[in-house]
């Protein structure tokens, strides 16, 4: 796996445990109402709660090396603030305190506008059916 700010085509080790989860809970979804399938659907959800953590321990390895940092600088927008907010009443349904919010620095890799250019170009070139 790559790390962060690799290229686009590579995902961090924490990118990659969290989109096994989305698609572990996503083939789950549909299975919730038989109950012929209810051993399958917790095996399931077993399973994304353990890459869940791996994912939790990832990108804390990633936050302890230096690969990304949080800016104190800039306050967030309240209004993210209260995105975040009705994110975690809607996910968690129990009471919750919410510490703090931090913008976090992802560092992103040179962008070649000459190779992104030639692709244009190609892409342009093609006909569109």
């Amino acid at each position: 796996m790559g790390a962060a700010g690799g290229s686009v085509e590579e995902l961090s080790a924490a990118e990659s445990c969290l989109g096994k989860v989305l698609a572990l809970i996503h083939r789950s979804l549909g299975r919730m109402d038989d109950p012929e399938r209810g051993a399958e659907v917790q095996s399931s959800l077993r399973k994304a709660l353990a890459l869940l953590e791996n994912a939790r321990q990832a990108h804390a390895q990633l936050m302890d090396s230096g690969g990304l940092s949080v800016n104190t600088d800039t306050p967030v927008e309240p209004e993210i603030v209260a995105v975040i907010a009705a994110a975690i009443s809607v996910a968690l349904e129990t009471p919750y305190r919410m510490v703090a919010v931090q913008q976090v620095i992802i560092p992103v890799p040179h962008l070649n506008v000459w190779a992104l250019e030639g692709r244009t170009q190609i892409f342009s070139s093609h006909k569109v059916r």
